[in-house]
Formats: structure tokens, sequence, C-alpha cells
């Protein structure tokens, strides 16, 4: 499912539509936009990054297939900075905000159900996220670089 996209500028001090376009999921993300101190008014992400660097933020929708699709992915080596089960760990905060679900939140000692409306603050901990569902959920996440 692609996300539609709609960037806005000023021109001579009105205010317009600088682009509208499509984002097409790469590897279950839609990577929206993204800052950086070159581009503090930020530009179009590309590829995919699990890690952003300090000074950087990361606008993105994540489509998280059911889980026996994901650990099957993972375990067939799909995400280079993923283990196998989903874990990893990024040097970022993230705001998440879940669209669909429940979705679990699984941590090294402990998950949680989280439903649609609820938001995550997740500061650079251990996690995987595991959707028992048949449907793909979706989370709205803006990644904010820590290191």
């Amino acid at each position: 499912m692609a996300t539609r996209r709609i960037v806005t500028e000023e021109v001579d001090g009105r205010s317009k539509v600088s682009s509208d376009v499509q984002i097409e999921s790469q590897y279950w993300l839609d990577e929206l936009w993204v800052t950086t101190p070159d581009e503090p008014m930020g530009t179009d992400p590309g590829m995919p990054a699990l890690n952003v660097p300090a000074g950087h933020s990361l606008f993105r929708v994540c489509h998280l297939p059911p889980d026996a699709v994901m650990r099957e992915a993972f375990a067939a080596g799909s995400g280079s900075e993923v283990e196998a089960d989903g874990f990893h760990r990024t040097q970022t905060v993230d705001y998440v905000f879940v669209l669909d679900g429940p979705v679990e939140l699984v941590l090294d000692d402990s998950s949680v159900t989280v439903q649609p409306g609820d938001c995550v603050v997740q500061r650079g901990t251990n996690h995987a996220w595991r959707n028992f569902g048949d449907q793909p959920i979706r989370l709205i996440a803006v990644l904010t670089g820590t290191h």
C-alpha cells in the first residue's frame, strides 16, 4: 500500500504545494521525509535505514506483516540490522503512533499490547514488534538520531 506524501514550500512569501507523490513501500516501510543539519527543512530520504545519525530525523509509515511472515523474512536475512526474531536496537528516540492493531511491543523483560491510537516513545532500547493478526498493521514513526 502506497502512502501519499504532500510537501509544501514558500515561494515569494506565498505557500504552495511543491510535490505530491505516492511513496511505495520498501521492506515494509514508507520512508516519507528526512531532515539533516545540511537540510533542516528536509528532503526525500531514499532507501530505508534502521538508524539515523545525531541531528537527523526520519518520518516513516511501517507496515508490519503478520508475525509468521516477519519471522520468515528475518530468518532469511532480509534485515541486516535486525535479529532473526525481529529484535533490534537503534540509537534513536522514536515517537510511534499506532494506526492499526493490536500489536505487541516486546522488550527484553516484558511486553505490552499496543492498540490503535496508542503512542510509544522508544528510547534506544532493544525491542521487537509482533503482529499476531492476519493483516498488516500500520505504525507512524518519527526517529530522531541521538548518537
